[in-house]
């Protein structure tokens, strides 16, 4: 029997139940100054019908949510004492019945008032208590998804999965042998995670333990039952930045809106055990005495634990549960992600986010750097209650870059071959000498690194550290895939500006710079002046033809002019045309100058300047006026006057507007065209300033 108050209330409106992205509305509703908050519980049959609906029957309660735990959700739900509620087939406590819990906040915005309802799990009931007495009467009851079903579940007949079964598909078969009907998400293994020999099972082994050994298998993997209260089987991204999911809240203490409901923070950073190289072995081969194995290596220059940073700190693990590379390879993966970093663990307390779930990625603004990381929720404890506050775990996500595989190869050679052969690193920095009178030392290595991203964004880049000399160069073979094997030049299918050549010379110029200078002071240098003198290094006719949408040359002219008065002053965004007037900023400079002697001069008296970030302009130019504003106004009149617009404009002038080019130092007495800027038949060496070391 139900109570009639539990009868009037058969449905909820405005349900949020994870499935998708939240809407602006349930973010707004956490942001409302003042919450009016309710706890509602659906009473679900076997067959996922809702029975009844329980509203403002809870006196008090809590949640937990793990996210790596097979059993996710856990919970207390108490509820004022009731014959409906104690247990029997009668009432709402019985086998085959479920809760569904909801936590209601009202939207202060609408008239009237209504709720917005936020599913936090659907659960089984593990235990019930009747509380009499001492001014507390209440029924108690202990709530655990439906995983907790099989926690002392068992084979009734010997289970056979044959070897060669995507491991998706098996542990699918697996519930469905204990009964299971309802599926959420479910990820399809690849062609090579499959279970890797003939998986038998007796009689009498437990459920759980057989879902555990299938779901590790292949590591970077986690299974259980969703707020729902489906089964799902996802993989878990943490290698590569673009495959994670969006974060879906901000926690940032120095917003000074409501955005930001934390109440406190701390922040766990562990030295001791930082590994950036893993190593697994799995069992040898009886039959063939063959030892399976994986490694991973954390390469990605902008990881400031990789291996040319810190050093190889490596990390061996046995497991003979393992039986092929691919397996090792996950395991290798899932152990490298837990400890190539100072494992920050945050602990974060806060005005209850309900819509957040446990493996949500969150990002959080560190209260005393300032800086914004990326955050995988580990777990969630969350009070019901008025007052309540919700306690979470989580930690930063760091990733790593994908090595290139066997089908790269060729392209690979070619471009060691034009390292090796054709001069795409030792012209350029020919050039940074001849023009900017710097050098690199030569007793310092350059990793030449060959990674796989996508097409876009950095062709090339280059990246030094403060913890070392050495330096990596890190090139996009996706960038590449139309190399012309026979062209000198590097011709990629694109702009000459995008010439293989061009592309390593303007890359070079920043790993003279940071050997020159020290990456210190490189890194306080304006992000204009390391792009713009890179630029001109090679020309920026191309990228500055390349810039469509203006009326005429004049207009082009004006934009760009303005665009360089900004970027003087700090202005930053990365794209083409902040590129092109950098590049017009760096000539003006040189015209400023009116000399090869000059400019070599700048350079060099950067090198012993200090707080380079400090006035940078008068640092670097200290003769043409009397402070940075006035430096920086001489140099903004000889840009927007100097002579250089009519060849950029001139189709028919076939000059790059390099520095050593026709219209600048004019080393060769000639016009330098898009071939001609890195001459490759004058390469002698693969490089003049680094020891170079191929990472393959």
């Amino acid at each position: 029997m139900f109570s009639n108050e539990a009868k009037r209330l058969r449905t909820l409106p405005n349900i949020y139940d994870g499935t998708t992205a939240p809407s602006d509305r349930a973010i707004q509703v956490h942001r409302q100054p003042i919450r009016n908050i309710q706890t509602v519980i659906q009473i679900l049959d076997d067959d996922d019908s809702i029975i009844d609906t329980i509203a403002g029957r809870a006196t008090s309660g809590s949640l937990s949510v793990a996210a790596d735990s097979l059993t996710r959700r856990t919970g207390i739900i108490s509820l004022i004492v009731d014959p409906d509620y104690m247990p029997d087939k009668n009432t709402i406590i019985w086998y085959g019945k479920r809760f569904r819990i909801y936590q209601g906040i009202v939207d202060m915005s609408m008239r009237p008032h209504e709720y917005v309802n936020f599913l936090l799990g659907t659960f089984v009931v593990d235990e019930g208590t009747l509380r009499r007495g001492n001014g507390s009467d209440n029924i108690e009851i202990r709530l655990s998804d439906k995983m907790t079903k099989y926690d002392a579940d068992t084979l009734e007949h010997e289970l056979k999965i044959p070897r060669g079964t995507p491991v998706s598909q098996a542990i699918r078969s697996v519930m469905e042998l204990v009964g299971e009907t309802d599926f959420g998400y479910i990820a399809e293994s690849s062609e090579k995670e499959i279970v890797p020999y003939d998986y038998t099972k007796p009689v009498g082994t437990n459920i759980i333990d057989i879902v555990k050994e299938l779901r590790d298998m292949y590591m970077d993997y986690i299974c259980g039952y969703n707020l729902l209260g489906q089964f799902e089987y996802k993989k878990v991204e943490v290698q590569k930045s673009d495959d994670v999911k969006q974060p879906i809240w901000r926690f940032d203490t120095t917003d000074n809106s409501r955005a930001d409901l934390m109440i406190s923070f701390t922040e766990t950073y562990s030295l001791k055990n930082i590994k950036n190289r893993v190593v697994v072995y799995g069992n040898t081969s009886s039959k063939t005495g063959y030892t399976p194995r994986g490694e991973v290596r954390i390469t990605d220059a902008s990881n400031k634990f990789n291996v040319d940073a810190i050093g190889t700190r490596t990390k061996i693990v046995q497991n003979n549960n393992l039986t092929d590379d691919m397996q090792c390879v996950s395991q290798a993966k899932y152990e490298i992600w837990k400890t190539a970093h100072f494992q920050e663990s945050a602990t974060i307390t806060t005005v209850p986010v309900w819509f957040l779930n446990a493996d949500d990625i969150i990002t959080i603004t560190n209260p005393a750097t300032g800086e914004v990381g990326r955050y995988r929720i580990d777990t969630i404890s969350a009070d019901l209650s008025v007052t309540g506050t919700m306690s979470i775990t989580a930690h930063k996500l760091y990733f790593v870059e994908l090595a290139y595989g066997k089908a790269e190869t060729p392209l690979v050679d070619a471009i060691k071959n034009g390292i090796n052969n054709l001069g795409w690193l030792s012209l350029g920095e020919q050039r940074v000498k001849d023009c900017y009178g710097i050098s690199a030392s030569g007793d310092n290595t350059m990793v030449v690194r060959f990674i796989v991203e996508n097409v876009g964004g950095e062709q090339a880049a280059v990246t030094g550290y403060l913890t070392t000399k050495k330096q990596t160069l890190e090139i996009d073979l996706r960038d590449f895939e139309k190399l012309n094997f026979s062209s000198e030049d590097g011709d990629v299918g694109r702009s000459q500006g995008d010439y293989a050549d061009r592309i390593m010379g303007h890359e070079m110029f920043h790993a003279v710079c940071n050997d020159y200078f020290g990456t210190s002071k490189t890194i306080d240098m304006p992000v204009w002046f390391k792009e713009g003198f890179a630029e001109l290094l090679h020309g920026g006719k191309q990228r500055y033809i390349s810039l469509t949408g203006f009326i005429d040359n004049d207009e082009k002219k004006r934009h760009l002019v303005n665009l360089s008065k900004q970027i003087l002053n700090g202005s930053w965004n990365s794209t083409s045309e902040d590129y092109v007037a950098s590049y017009l900023i760096s000539a003006a400079i040189y015209y400023v100058l009116g000399s090869k002697e000059e400019l070599q001069s700048a350079f060099q008296r950067l090198k012993g300047s200090e707080n380079i970030n400090l006035n940078f302009l008068h640092k670097m130019l200290p003769q043409i006026g009397k402070n940075n504003d006035e430096a920086k106004n001489i140099v903004l009149n000889k840009l927007e006057n100097m002579d250089l617009w009519d060849s950029l404009n001139d189709l028919s002038d076939p000059d790059t507007g390099s520095i050593g080019g026709s219209h600048m130092i004019n080393l060769y007495n000639k016009p330098l065209d898009s071939s001609d800027v890195f001459n490759n038949k004058l390469a002698e060496v693969p490089s003049l300033g680094f020891k170079l070391q191929f990472d393959d």
